[in-house]
Parts: C-alpha cells; sequence; structure tokens
C-alpha cells in the first residue's frame, strides 16, 4: 500500500490560498507570539482549535492550530517549557494543522499543483504556503478537505484577532483557567462573536494492558536462565518516515537494553496502532528467551507503563522499577538519530 493525497475541492482551496493570503499580508508575528492564544470554535463539527502565530522569533513564519483538549495540552507544555522536544519526541507527538511561509523550493508538486490550477502567484523567501497535516505516530501530510475548511477557519479569525488586537479592542486572549474562544456566527463564516470559555481537560486515554501468554509465560519460568543486572525498556519514534501504509508514518522502535553496560538485548520496529504496553511486554518476553538471562529489575519512564508490566514481572520475579531519564536507552536513541541524520558517523554535538 502506497500513501494516498486526500482529493481536496478546488473551491476548497481557493478559500484556503485566499486567507493564507491575507494573513501574509498582514504580517501578524509582527504583532503577536506564542502567548497570543487563538481558539477557533466549528459549531457545525463541533472541533475547537488553538492557534498560534508563528514568526515572532524571525525564523520560522506561519500558524499553527492545535486540535482539542490534546492539542491545548501540547501548546501549554511548550509554551511553559514542560515538554523536553528531544526526549518526548516532539516530531512525532504533534496534532494539529499548519501552514508554513517559505520558500518555493520547500514545496512538494502536489502544493504547486494546486497553486498552478488556482493561477496563483507568490513571491518572497516567505511567502509560499505549505499546508500540512499533523497526527500522532504519523509524518506531516496533505489536508483533507474537512481539514483545509477548519485551517481556513483558523486563519480568518487569526487575521481577525489580529485586526482587533491592532485597535485595542481587546489585549488578552488567554489568562488564568480561561481562554477567549472564537465562533463564526453567518453563513459565510466571516463574522465571528467571542467569549470567555473554560480551558478544556485533556484526560489522556489509558493503554490497554499487555495480554499475557500464560502458556509463553510457564515455558520461560521453566527455563534455565542466568541472573542479570538491571534492564531499561522503552518505545520510542525514529525521525525518517515510511511509506508503506496509506498515510506516511514515523517507525516506533522497542529497546531493551542492559542498563550498566548499554548492550542492547533488542530492537525491534513496530507500526504507529501497536500498543506501547503489548510492545513493552513482549520485548521482555523475546529477550529473555532470546539471551537465557532473568534481570533482577527493569526500568520504565512512567507510571503507566510500570503498573502494565507489573503482573508479568511478578510472574517471572522481577522488580519493575520508574526511573526518568533512562540513560542507557538515551545514547541509543542519540545514537540512531545521528546515523538517520547525519549518516554513519554521526556529526552532532552532544551537549
Amino acid at each position: 500500500m502506497k500513501p494516498t493525497v486526500p482529493t481536496v475541492p478546488l473551491a476548497v482551496w481557493k478559500d484556503l490560498h485566499s486567507a493564507a493570503q491575507k494573513f501574509h499580508a498582514l504580517r501578524p508575528w509582527e504583532m503577536l507570539d506564542d502567548t497570543d492564544l487563538i481558539a477557533v470554535h466549528d459549531a457545525s463539527t463541533g472541533e475547537t482549535g488553538y492557534g498560534v502565530v508563528m514568526g515572532s522569533g524571525g525564523t520560522l513564519f506561519g500558524f499553527c492550530l492545535y486540535r482539542g483538549a490534546e492539542g491545548f495540552h501540547m501548546y501549554q507544555r511548550l509554551l511553559y517549557g514542560s515538554l523536553d522536544i528531544e526526549e518526548d519526541d516532539f516530531f512525532a507527538v504533534q496534532n494539529c494543522l499548519k501552514i508554513e511561509l517559505g520558500p518555493r523550493s520547500d514545496l512538494q508538486p502536489e502544493d504547486h499543483s494546486v497553486i498552478r490550477r488556482l493561477s496563483l502567484r507568490y513571491k518572497g523567501k516567505h511567502a509560499w504556503p505549505e499546508f500540512r497535516s499533523l497526527l500522532p505516530g504519523y509524518a506531516p501530510w496533505f489536508l483533507t478537505e474537512a481539514e483545509a475548511r477548519f485551517l481556513t477557519l483558523g486563519l480568518n479569525i487569526a487575521c481577525h484577532h489580529h485586526d482587533r488586537i491592532n485597535s485595542s479592542d481587546i489585549y488578552d486572549s488567554i489568562r488564568d483557567g480561561e481562554c477567549f474562544v472564537y465562533v463564526p456566527v453567518d453563513d459565510a463564516r466571516t463574522t465571528f462573536a467571542a467569549q470567555w470559555e473554560a480551558w478544556p481537560t485533556h484526560d489522556s486515554q489509558p493503554q490497554k494492558p499487555p495480554v499475557l501468554n500464560l502458556s509463553r509465560i510457564n515455558a520461560l519460568r521453566a527455563k534455565k536462565t542466568e541472573p542479570d543486572t538491571p534492564w531499561e525498556t522503552d518505545v520510542f519514534y525514529l525521525p525518517s518516515p515510511v511509506f508503506d501504509y496509506e498515510r506516511p508514518y514515523y517507525v516506533r522502535v522497542t529497546v531493551i537494553c542492559q542498563h550498566s553496560s548499554g548492550f542492547i538485548y533488542q530492537a525491534e520496529p513496530a507500526p504507529p496502532e501497536s500498543s506501547v504496553h503489548q510492545l513493552l511486554a513482549d520485548a521482555i518476553c523475546s529477550s529473555v528467551e532470546t539471551h537465557g538471562l532473568i534481570p533482577e529489575s527493569i526500568f520504565v519512564k512512567n507510571a503507566d507503563a510500570a503498573n502494565a508490566l507489573t503482573p508479568l514481572a511478578k510472574a517471572l520475579g522481577i522488580t519493575i522499577r520508574r526511573k526518568k531519564k533512562l540513560s542507557a536507552i538515551r545514547m541509543l536513541k542519540e545514537a540512531m538519530m545521528d546515523s538517520l541524520v547525519y549518516g554513519h558517523g554521526g556529526g552532532r554535538k552532544r551537549k
């Protein structure tokens, strides 16, 4: 299977490009930054987005519309610095719609095709719009019709919000516990009402507990094994997308390392829909089977993983421990990232 580019009517593309041109002409990054949240609610779909203008730093220009409570949670983590860009696989966990304004060379043939069909012309280093959809586990991809319509609404409201700020009609768009939310009030979606609303509550969906194969566990318990020092286990994304699915995705790697030496017992790829806890449980069993070793304990990064793996660990006589920084896996992850990004010789300076 190869990735499929969504079909979007030309009229929808026309509206989106028109909104992008208006946004670019306003140069809102000269007035707004990442503390100016632009919340958008589409009553026709029930979808809410939380937009941020990019460009106040003078490097990346555009607009990012984070989707739903999950998106708002990501925005807050970015704003308040609780997100570790590298450790938390930021490139692979975003849920947003995005327009980036850059050079012509950044666009793909599909982007140029739309621009030609609309008979549009863009000039300038930061004038060519690239529209993309980001979903957790997946690489940036082309918009669907529904996404294009929602991003159009977000851009139009961002322009409206900019004008209100510029005229001193409003001053703040976010305050403790509340944000200013815009809603279109006419069929043309050009007139907007707004009111203060409570921050959305983000309750992350709990991962399913791993399914334990009792016959496999009994076989492991009966297997002649040697005791080993602690292991580390985790699942992380690699930044190189794979194109054998309906939408390009990032491969997740399930890793088990010896804590003291960094020796790799297992490093297996998995598609995006796989359960993290199932991957970890299966990796532990496979490592014991392959190497004939039982660690005295296994380090994991968070409480959810520790709770999910506890039944398996008890059955095998292993202690599960939380450890925020998994040093052996971090070194392996950095080496794999260097290999993918810079080639086999590495090249990134480590702090």
